[in-house]
């Protein structure tokens, strides 16, 4: 049973499938759209749990439409993290004075990804920001955990990327199947086709070959006929000549 509805904005469709494998891995539904315009007219007429907004989106840029969804009564309450590869201070600073609940990378870390899912879900949206450092701000052991993160999520992309590309080639075979298929039924089609066409053209010669030797069988008749009559009426003319003659 889905735990929550999601809605991501990107207009990237790779950054929005891998997205929506991590939250569909934790039981949360997703739709995605590719503009901040596109998102305004799904939320008149479906509600969302939380909101993911690319900052670089054609149009409406990600400040602007946190903007204006921090404006609405009907959407000022829903929890949007800014899911962007900009990480600079004076971005994260903005982007939490804007309203946002944090902002996270385009490699995205399952685990703390993860615990903010919970924590908003659990009703405690404002206990979940979770937002990555600029690193030249970070002691020395944040940024080794830094970097594991960014590396744990590198692998999450990766597994992601293979799973994506292992069900693509899984459609593909499938499609490859199905046009086998439909090739050899074209092919058996064209062949029982060729026969009937074969058979029709044999017997139509063999119906005109019998036609023809019954017509050329007549005309001889005919033909015998009439020499018959004309060697009758040179006999009646020799004949006629021999009395004259007389």
């Amino acid at each position: 049973m889905p735990r929550g509805h999601a809605l991501i904005v990107d207009d990237s469709s790779t950054a929005r499938i891998m997205l929506a494998r991590l939250l569909e891995r934790a039981r949360i539904t997703t739709k995605s759209v590719a503009s901040a315009e596109e998102a305004f007219d799904r939320l008149q007429h479906e509600h969302f749990d939380i909101i993911f907004l690319d900052h670089l989106l054609p149009g409406m840029n990600g400040f602007q439409a946190l903007d204006k969804l921090k404006s609405q009564a009907e959407t000022r309450d829903i929890p949007v993290f800014m899911y962007t590869s900009q990480n600079a201070e004076r971005y994260l600073t903005e982007a939490k004075t804007r309203g946002a609940a944090g902002v996270i990378g385009k490699q995205v870390d399952r685990d703390q990804l993860q615990n903010i899912l919970e924590a908003i879900l659990a009703g405690q949206a404002s206990t979940a920001e979770y937002t990555q450092e600029p690193e030249d701000s970070l002691p020395q052991n944040d940024i080794e955990r830094s970097h594991t993160r960014r590396f744990t999520g590198r692998l999450s992309t990766l597994e992601i990327a293979f799973e994506e590309s292992y069900d693509d080639l899984r459609q593909l075979k499938q499609s490859l199947a199905k046009m086998e298929v439909l090739h050899q039924e074209r092919l058996d089609s064209n062949q029982r086709r060729m026969k009937w066409l074969w058979a029709t053209t044999l017997i139509g010669f063999t119906a005109l070959a019998i036609v023809l030797s019954v017509q050329v069988t007549g005309l001889t008749g005919v033909i015998e006929g009439i020499k018959d009559e004309l060697q009758v009426m040179q006999e009646l003319l020799g004949s006629m000549v021999e009395l004259i003659d007389q």
